[in-house]
């Protein structure tokens, strides 16, 4: 269990109201209120209450909170045991809600003394300065884990040593057209579809190139073979999948050995292969 002090506002949420209701009734917690006590303006007498406040919540919480620690840990040993009885288990389980119920009394009691103390006006400011830093929070968070995504899907392309295909570039400008612009929401989940289709997560194996000789070699005169590449190349700029790439690229580099030994037939197996790979989109 965390220390008074640092679930004062968290358990008192999940009791009695949540987050935006309790800034709305000007409930903060004193990390909250430490971190905007320049803006607040606080007197020396509000700091000196505040503080008083804080250092009475510890002294009497520490012995509630450390009597909620040995009866949650009695229960669970009881709960461990075949032998423990439902009446002994229930009695147990009794003594814990109503510890945590002191222990929850206090903290509210804590939170609304603390909020007593600040003027009308300095309630209304704490509001607005803990939602706008919230939001500012949130954002921040938002920007991060966008980048942080962008830069994982980037580097996994760059490990291919090849250009990007034209929708894979097509769909990575669209996403970085809305990250200049500001719009990180869309961003994030235009990532989070890119990321999905990509099959950036997907395990190794999932590229594995397989036996190419195992396919028909289809018409491999040279004319019709030529046609095929061609038409296998063209078709390849519109490949998402990472995975697909990566099996691509075996094909391309077997294909090089196979045309410079002028083996007409392994060229045929191996588009074949691409071929059957591109349909599968």
């Amino acid at each position: 269990m965390k220390p008074l002090l640092l679930s004062l506002l968290i358990s008192v949420t999940a009791a009695v109201a949540g987050p935006e209701q309790l800034l709305n009734a000007g409930l903060l917690s004193p990390e909250i209120i430490q971190q905007i006590k320049p803006e607040l303006g606080l007197t020396a007498e509000q700091e000196s209450k505040m503080t008083a406040l804080i250092s009475e919540a510890k002294a009497k919480g520490s012995g509630a909170e450390s009597a909620l620690k040995e009866q949650q840990k009695t229960l669970q040993q009881m709960l461990r045991d075949p032998a423990t009885t439902v009446e002994t288990a229930s009695d147990m389980l009794g003594k814990v809600l109503a510890s945590e119920g002191e222990v929850k009394q206090l903290q509210l009691r804590t939170l609304l003394a603390l909020r007593d103390v600040l003027t009308p006006e300095q309630q209304k400011k704490a509001v607005k300065l803990t939602l706008a830093s919230k939001a500012v929070s949130a954002k921040a968070d938002l920007q991060s884990t966008v980048m942080a995504k962008a830069n994982k899907l980037r580097a996994a392309v760059d490990a291919l040593t090849e250009k990007p295909t034209e929708a894979m570039a097509y769909r990575g400008q669209e996403i970085e057209t809305m990250i200049k612009s500001g719009d990180w929401t869309s961003a994030d989940a235009a990532l989070d579809a890119l990321i999905k289709d990509s099959g950036l997560n997907e395990p190794e194996e999932a590229s594995a190139a397989p036996d190419f000789s195992t396919f028909e070699p289809g018409d491999t005169n040279l004319d019709a073979l030529q046609s095929r590449f061609e038409s296998v190349k063209e078709r390849a700029q519109e490949i998402i999948s990472i995975p697909v790439m990566r099996r691509m690229l075996k094909a391309k580099e077997a294909f090089e050995a196979a045309k410079a030994a002028q083996d007409a037939t392994a060229v045929g197996r191996i588009l074949t292969f691409a071929e059957k790979e591109l349909d599968k989109k």
